[in-house]
């Protein structure tokens, strides 16, 4: 009787050693106005330090309007400093696809505090005009601001946050030699990756070649690397993949055959290819996907691409669950629960 019980037992423990159960965090698009949202701000990273999760995931937008400056990013570097596990971050487009020069800036804070003056509103006026416009005479250096991102966030192998965990970036292991801001890590059987997809069209722009080649670039770096994830997760016998971004991939609206959401910016657009890596590298690997992103300041969970196949067939891409995580004004964040032993593997709580 014992010979047969140890028996048992040594079959079945290679299926407890598998299953995982941990939790981590995601939030993004934090503390828009300043210095007003930082109580809040501070007050949230207490509650997510005291749920101790192995780490959390910050979906960009560090800000709503700064100066895109050295000083400003590391200001911000303070705030991930708070954090007491590791924190893994993906650009938005606040902190450099959108950055304006000083003046605008300045001008544009003055407004919406209730102290601009008929010169402000005449320079934030004159830049919306269709000349200034076509020519992005607001803008800053967005390419610059890009380089301080990945020179101060992304500079060596390793999350932010006061203890830090070792990650895998695509500058490292890819002709890709620029994009140090795509990672890769693995907890228990579970592959996490952020890939930079940041809102405002990806960076890309038909009047500014300079943004556009970047953007054609960062296109083709990104697929690479959710290839790259999914080829590895499959190698690994992952049990689940996690990827990151900013944009939210769907507006409101009825899809196609494509995806069960309308694709933001439809069939060619910016969002276009990376949506069609996702949903196929997912359907290749046939396993619960879920992808995190931020940008529309809506918390959602639900399945964009799952697409009707008629009454006699599942629906196809349903392995893909979308979590859209809260945003100023709402300064909150998801705690999402991982247990491999459940086919859905993932669940989702506000913590806040």
């Amino acid at each position: 009787m014992k010979k047969l019980l140890l028996s048992i037992l040594v079959f079945l423990s290679p299926v407890f050693a598998t299953a995982a159960q941990f939790n981590f965090v995601a939030l993004g698009d934090t503390a828009y106005n300043l210095p007003r949202d930082l109580p809040a701000y501070e007050e949230l990273i207490g509650k997510i330090n005291a749920a101790e999760p192995e780490f959390s995931i910050h979906v960009g937008d560090i800000w709503g309007a700064m100066k895109c400056t050295e000083e400003s990013y590391h200001w911000i570097k303070t705030w991930f400093d708070k954090y007491q596990h590791p924190v893994v971050y993906t650009p938005g487009d606040n902190e450099w696809t959108d950055c304006r020069k000083p003046e605008i800036i300045d001008a544009y804070i003055r407004i919406v505090t209730g102290k601009g003056s008929d010169d402000d509103k005449k320079l934030i006026g004159g830049a919306r005009t269709f000349d200034n416009a076509i020519k992005g005479t607001s803008f800053a250096d967005t390419l610059a601001a890009l380089a301080n991102i990945r020179k101060i966030y992304f500079g060596k192998p390793e999350s932010l946050g006061k203890n830090t965990m070792p990650v895998i970036r695509q500058s490292d292991v890819s002709p890709f030699t620029d994009m140090q801001e795509n990672l890769r890590w693995q907890k228990e059987d579970v592959v996490f990756a952020t890939v930079h997809v940041p809102g405002s069209d990806m960076n890309f722009t038909i009047n500014d070649e300079t943004r556009a080649m970047d953007a054609i670039r960062r296109n083709e770096a990104d697929v690479a690397w959710i290839k790259a994830v999914f080829a590895n997760a499959i190698k690994e016998d992952a049990k689940a993949v996690v990827l990151s971004i900013h944009a939210s991939l769907f507006v409101d609206g009825k899809g196609d055959d494509f995806s069960n959401l309308a694709l933001r910016g439809g069939a060619g657009g910016p969002y276009y290819w990376i949506a069609w890596a996702i949903r196929e590298q997912s359907e290749k690997f046939g396993k619960p996907v879920l992808l995190i992103n931020g940008d529309f300041h809506e918390f959602v969970i639900d399945q964009p691409f799952m697409v009707s196949q008629g009454e006699d067939k599942p629906p196809k891409y349903n392995n893909i669950t979308r979590l859209q995580v809260f945003g100023a004004p709402e300064l909150k964040a998801v705690q999402v629960g991982v247990d491999t032993a459940t086919p859905w593997v993932f669940s989702f709580s506000p913590l806040y």
